[in-house]
């Protein structure tokens, strides 16, 4: 068994759940198979990834002028229904008091990111604090922590 499906080879009458499951039964198969060094095909499959990627985002573009040059709205393929779908998008930019409410939410969003800077400094369970703003001594309590191991691949 190889580590990826050729382009062709997947059966075109599997659902998206038999889809995700043969996917899961065939990366289970490499895992246990213990003739691949993982770390390996994990990058490579990463390199993959992006690839992928950018070609269907191209190709979605020039799928996208085809169904507006013929006037093809839907059809199905394989089980697979095809849309060419029109949606709005609105810029309230031009509103002021969304504009206002807009500055509001970045500015707290600023404010809860210096407050989580502020928390991580924390020594111990809890620490007194003087809001230089209000001049108010609050007192701010320690995160809780978590490790979490990942692998990052960076391209």
């Amino acid at each position: 068994m190889g580590l990826v499906k050729p382009i062709g080879s997947l059966d075109r009458g599997l659902s998206k759940d038999e889809l995700i499951a043969l996917a899961e039964s065939n990366a289970h198969e490499v895992i246990e198979s213990g003739q691949y060094d993982l770390l390996k095909v994990y990058v490579e499959m990463k390199r993959y990834e992006l690839y992928f990627k950018t070609v269907m985002d191209k190709v979605r573009e020039a799928a996208l002028v085809v169904a507006q040059e013929t006037g093809m709205k839907s059809f199905d393929y394989a089980g697979a229904k095809v849309s060419n779908t029109q949606r709005s998008v609105f810029n309230f930019d031009n509103d002021p008091t969304w504009q206002k409410l807009h500055d509001e939410s970045q500015h707290l969003k600023e404010r809860i990111k210096q407050h989580e800077a502020l928390l991580k400094q924390v020594r111990g369970e809890k620490e007194e604090y003087l809001n230089e703003e209000t001049g108010e001594l609050i007192e701010i309590y320690a995160p809780t922590e978590q490790i979490v191991e990942s692998i990052m691949v960076k391209l």
